[in-house]
């Protein structure tokens, strides 16, 4: 995760059609929470998916 630097990027941070895979689950719901924007783009995120590969 670029953020916390603890856990595996497993989750998506998604923006229209796009979304951005950078950081942990924890760590993109507390962005959507706080109303941040997506620390790639600076778009607005509209949802966070955890990803299961």
């Amino acid at each position: 995760c670029v953020i916390c630097m603890q856990k595996p990027k497993e989750a998506s941070i998604i923006h229209g059609k796009t979304g951005h895979q950078i950081c942990c689950y924890v760590c993109a719901k507390r962005l959507r929470r706080r109303g941040k924007p997506c620390p790639v783009c600076r778009r607005p995120i509209q949802k966070v998916i955890k990803n299961f590969i």
